[in-house]
């Protein structure tokens, strides 16, 4: 029987060759923090916490903190009870869901180690193939951000996901532009990340209606349930819920409400893999379906997400445009990487989360390490 028998954290720092805006704040540096989990007999996982403080409640030092009361917790137990161990983890702490993301990924990936079985395998196995990405493009001018749109395009790209929310008037003429730069045959979504109020957002979105977009996501503030369901019955546009679904009972309750077409599942929202199937699994009977998303992450725990995608038959959106950045690139041999326009394995059947080599000197030495 498998033991946890060492837990190490890493804090992995990387800045971003812009700054990356949305409604909610700019981004220009992240710190990410990295965990790896041992067991007794050798075997390793990893997995990574990506903080928000926005968004998340968390930075990376609230991770560490939350890190110091979960790993004690772990250290003894049998990895293969993924169940068992989670729900240790929710007991022990409200919320800090970066950080049991953390554990949990690298749970999954030393799991799959052990059972010689890749993460997607183990969650349900739903196809083996690539998955199709979205790419982002975030706040800027209407023109600065038609010219990355057709950028994107030419890179192979054929969805693009555009950051809204700062000005309702502006984000119009925002789509209108990208609609014009990359033509009728490309996908367009849009995400306001909470900027609108119910009524900019419904103005906004009738006027964009005519600029064939699939779907607005989080419109409206996160804890306005009922201004979600109020736009979404006045909206000519799909809405999709984000920041307001972060959990399986944030999941149920929007259904409840009638609040959203879709539901996007972030890893680092839900607190890893084992809640995120949670949610696909309340959405799947509520007939909604998902889409998996992720923060500003290394390519880590974009891998993960790429994993739960292939796993997951409810996920038909894939925003997995994360971990693309050179400096973002910790695993260096396996794991995922974007291939033209979508996530790719290097090895489909490689046990676990599929990594071979991560760049460990961009990591330094651990700032905690834990021990039975």
């Amino acid at each position: 029987m498998s033991a946890i028998e060492r837990i190490e954290v890493f804090r992995f720092r990387f800045s971003l060759e812009k700054p990356f805006i949305i409604a909610l704040e700019s981004i220009s540096e992240v710190e990410e923090i990295i965990v790896r989990v041992v067991d007794d007999a050798g075997h390793e996982g990893w997995g990574e916490g990506s903080p928000s403080r926005r968004i998340l409640s968390s930075t990376a030092d609230t991770i560490i903190c939350a890190l110091d009361v979960l790993s004690p917790l772990l250290l003894g137990d049998n990895p293969c009870r993924l169940g068992y161990v989670v729900d240790r983890m929710d007991q022990a702490l409200e919320g800090n869901s970066p950080a049991k993301a953390a554990l949990d990924i690298a749970l999954h990936d030393l799991v799959g180690r052990i059972y010689g079985e890749p993460v997607w395998r183990l969650l349900g196995g739903c196809r083996a193939e690539p998955v199709e990405t979205d790419f982002t493009v975030g706040i800027d001018t209407p023109e600065a951000m038609a010219i990355e749109a057709r950028g994107l395009i030419r890179k192979g790209f054929r969805t693009i996901k555009v950051k809204v929310g700062e000005n309702p008037a502006r984000d119009v003429e925002r789509i209108r532009r990208i609609r014009e730069a990359v033509g009728d045959g490309v996908t367009l979504r849009i995400d306001a990340n909470q900027g609108w109020t119910r009524v900019e957002a419904v103005w906004s979105l009738s006027r964009m209606a005519e600029l064939d977009i699939e779907f607005v996501e989080q419109p409206v503030p996160a804890w306005d349930i009922e201004g979600l369901a109020w736009v979404r019955q006045h909206s000519p546009i799909a809405v999709m819920a984000d920041e307001s679904a972060h959990s399986p009972q944030d999941a149920w309750r929007i259904s409840h409400a009638g609040a959203a077409d879709y539901i996007n599942i972030k890893l680092m929202k839900a607190g890893g893999l084992r809640r995120a199937s949670e949610i696909a699994t309340i959405c799947r009977a509520a007939g909604i379906p998902n889409m998996i998303g992720g923060m500003i992450e290394s390519n880590l725990s974009a891998t993960a997400a790429v994993h739960f995608a292939m796993a997951e038959s409810n996920v038909i959106f894939r925003d997995l445009d994360m971990g693309a950045r050179p400096e973002a690139q910790l695993i260096t041999e396996g794991g995922s990487h974007i291939d033209v326009n979508h996530q790719v394995l290097s090895n489909p059947d490689a046990p676990g989360l599929g990594i071979v080599t991560l760049q460990k000197e961009w990591l330094g030495k651990p700032v905690r390490v834990y021990e039975r």
